[in-house]
């Protein structure tokens, strides 16, 4: 049944909080951090939205919100009820612990643990209460209202903070964020009952073999790896290139976040709506092309004015990626899968983004290897970006008539 416009901004109102989670992780964190001494690779695997324990966290929690039912929220959002109150509580400790790295990389580790185990149902929730011929524009609008929130957030910093660049009272915003508006959509947002249902009466073993047998899936999995391999060493490292690399102030580098944030944000809305036309793997390959060319001009700019340019790129690229990447995914599974399948997209992101930082942190920005600094990064991300685009277009195979297969599991 074809969803209306009440309902895609009640289920979007997270996306402001998880937008605000996200713009502090990959823009303030990497400053936070240096600012207690963090080497590199301590800053890229903390600063990083994902972290190792996710490989086994993830798609249990991604399976569990498939199979129970607590009512009166359902499946899903039980899960966003208790962990984002939980994940904002160990932001407002972490406010009063950024003056020692050990006490701030505890909080650090926690909150993200207890947000990313909200955030896996929150994105399962989409794909279950929109069809397939909506979850494109849905996805490409709640990914654009999150990414406007970063924008928003980040300009509150850039304009009030002076000095220090992540003042104790930004953690707090933080988790006013989070807290008001998931409130927003636990609250609006019904579930289906029926969905749930169909994978309770199913065992366990059964049910994980049943989603195992999605080789479809398990191939775009595979190549989401490689894209994340690449991509996530950029982000930790995005705010630091601008300062230390194209020698630009901490103000300027976050207002080209924000820029780049922006950009991004209309970008996905728009490609959102062109996916539910012209195809979700089309638009994704279109994204990954054009982050290709934004990866190889990040190795050769040197000054403000081509920085732009790039900015601008990559913020169209990621536009398009961020508005398709997910919805993709539930057209190569059954409906009552996207639990286990948002997990196992987690666990693959929990593995690539770690390894990611490791790889450009000991290969790029150790002195005793390559030393080539944070430009290095841009190098490993054309690289990967380009494997990542080849496997899309060779291997991975979407139906061409998505449609809602409703059959029960079979025990």
């Amino acid at each position: 049944m074809r969803v209306g416009a009440r309902t895609m901004l009640l289920y979007s109102a997270g996306s402001v909080g998880a937008g605000a989670f996200y713009a502090f992780n990959n823009f303030l964190l990497p400053l936070a951090l240096k600012a207690v001494g963090a080497p590199d690779l301590i800053t890229g695997l903390l600063s990083s939205t994902r972290s190792i324990e996710g490989v086994v966290i993830q798609p249990t929690v991604g399976a569990a919100s498939d199979r129970i039912w607590l009512a009166p929220l359902g499946r899903r959002r039980p899960f966003i009820a208790l962990c984002i109150p939980l994940s904002a509580l160990f932001f407002l400790v972490a406010s009063a612990s950024t003056v020692a790295l050990v006490p701030l990389a505890v909080t650090i580790v926690l909150f993200s643990i207890f947000f990313n185990v909200a955030i896996d149902p929150y994105n399962a929730l989409l794909a279950d209460i929109t069809p397939i011929y909506q979850r494109s524009f849905l996805s490409g609008l709640s990914q654009g209202i999150q990414l406007l929130g970063q924008v928003g957030f980040l300009g509150i910093i850039a304009v009030t903070t002076q000095g220090t660049a992540v003042p104790p009272w930004t953690y707090w915003l933080v988790a006013a964020l989070m807290l008001g508006t998931f409130a927003i959509t636990v609250a609006g947002i019904d579930e289906r009952r029926d969905l749930a249902a169909r994978a309770e009466h199913v065992s366990l073993g059964d049910y994980l073999k049943t989603a195992a047998r999605h080789g479809q899936a398990l191939r775009y999995l595979g190549t989401l790896f490689v894209f994340f391999f690449g991509f996530s060493a950029v982000l930790p490292y995005f705010t630091l290139f601008f300062v230390q690399d194209i020698h630009l102030t901490d103000q300027v580098a976050l207002a080209l976040d924000a820029l780049a944030l922006l950009v991004t944000a209309l970008s996905a809305i728009g490609f959102g709506k062109l996916a539910d036309r012209f195809g979700t793997k089309t638009i994704l390959a279109v994204g990954w092309a054009i982050l290709v060319v934004a990866a190889v001009g990040g190795t050769v700019i040197q000054a403000l004015p081509e920085t732009v340019v790039v900015v601008l790129l990559a913020g169209v690229g990621n536009g398009a990626q961020t508005a398709v990447s997910w919805p993709l995914l539930t057209q190569l599974i059954d409906p009552d899968e996207t639990g286990i399948f948002a997990g196992l997209k987690a666990a693959a992101e929990s593995v690539a983004i770690p390894l990611s930082v490791f790889v450009a942190a000991e290969l790029f920005l150790n002195p005793r290897a390559l030393n080539l600094g944070y430009r290095g990064i841009f190098f490993m991300l054309a690289i990967n970006m380009v494997i990542a685009l080849v496997l899309l277009i060779a291997f991975v195979r979407v139906p061409d008539r998505p449609s809602e297969r409703d059959a029960p599991l079979t025990a």
